[in-house]
């Protein structure tokens, strides 16, 4: 159908790059852990004049901070001990929510220009929908590293075409080509070596991956149903957005953590531990400020080149100062899943 581009002013001349706004998190989501997770189609435009020290800067940062939230929650959630992952995702999307509302609301940085066409109901019949499978994704990202080392929740990630694609086919969204098939089925074997490859294999963790990786596929899918007549703005998707998956996270946290926490008197380690919780506030914001100056100076395509580039160097990290062991079999067939996952977006931006 037709792009619906919410403009209250002059239309603006055509974007350069197409953009989907991104929410990330441990768990990202996608992705699903700390990765950019594109909620619902976007136009930003650039512009801002050539400047190469500037980008750089900007993609400095965005490689910083995605894997420096995913340590930070980490942390909380394992040697903290404060094991509730959906308290843990919350705090991003509450940060972002809050920075987000001062943006727009206070500063007024730029004008709400979708207001009109979101309306109570359409918000509450399909953006609370595409919210609430973002949030399953993150929260059950993040529940993963409970239960695995980082670097292989990141070796996972490359798996996430294949739940992608095939929730697409069956919901009749989008049939891939003999190409693309065939990318996603050398994804799925080249992960099956890099697992078979780990030394430290958690059957429940790698569960609850999948459960996340169900979850994100499932909300691009919901995101191309439900939102797909609307383009927003990069800042106002995330105003819309994260007070959605942040009221589902702590929804649910109400529900089925906080009685345990206080069992557990978890709370009492918020105080001595305020300053991780308080980076992963700051923290969860920046990652969605990074991604929004990121794709404003280059492109969407460059952002998911440099999510992948992100995503092995949080490996390496992890092998060579966290200590996390990493086998040569498990190294093979992360490589090959890198390689095959590199094709695959070759095969979807060129549409082959």
């Amino acid at each position: 159908g037709r792009y619906v581009v919410c403009h209250d002013r002059q239309p603006a001349p055509p974007a350069r790059h197409a953009m989907s706004v991104p929410l990330s998190a441990v768990g990202e989501s996608s992705s699903s852990a700390g990765d950019d997770k594109p909620l619902i189609p976007a136009t930003v435009a650039s512009p801002l004049p050539p400047s190469r020290l500037l980008t750089a800067t900007y993609v400095a940062v965005y490689l910083m901070v995605g894997p420096a939230l995913i340590l930070v929650n980490k942390h909380l959630l394992k040697d903290v001990g404060f094991g509730f992952p959906m308290m843990v995702s919350g705090i991003g999307q509450a940060s972002s929510a809050l920075g987000s509302f001062l943006a727009l609301r206070v500063l007024r940085l730029q004008p709400l220009t979708c207001a009109k066409h979101v309306t109570w109901p359409f918000y509450l019949r399909n953006m609370v929908v595409v919210g609430g499978a973002t949030a399953a994704s993150l929260c059950f990202g993040n529940a993963g590293y409970l239960y695995l080392t980082v670097s292989f929740v990141q070796i996972l990630k490359a798996f996430t075409p294949v739940f992608v694609v095939v929730t697409l086919y069956a919901t009749r969204v989008e049939t891939p080509s003999p190409r693309v098939a065939l990318s996603v089925g050398l994804i799925s074997a080249a992960t099956a070596i890099a697992s078979a490859g780990e030394a430290h294999f958690n059957l429940t963790g790698v569960l609850i991956m999948c459960a996340a990786e169900t979850c994100e596929a499932t909300r691009l899918v919901l995101t191309q149903k439900l939102l797909t007549n609307l383009k927003f703005p990069a800042m106002e998707g995330l105003y819309y957005m994260a007070p959605i998956c942040a009221g589902w996270m702590f929804g649910l946290a109400a529900a089925l953590e906080v009685p345990r926490a206080l069992e557990k008197n978890a709370f009492s380690l918020v105080a001595p531990n305020a300053a991780a919780f308080a980076t992963a506030v700051v923290l969860g914001f920046a990652v969605n400020i990074a991604s929004f100056l990121v794709i404003q100076r280059t492109s969407s395509v460059m952002l998911k080149l440099l999510g992948t580039a992100r995503n092995a160097g949080l490996v390496l990290f992890s092998a060579v100062f966290l200590g996390e062991e990493i086998t040569p079999l498990q190294g093979f067939g992360y490589a090959l899943s890198l390689a095959f996952f590199g094709l695959y977006n070759y095969y979807k931006i060129k549409g082959l």
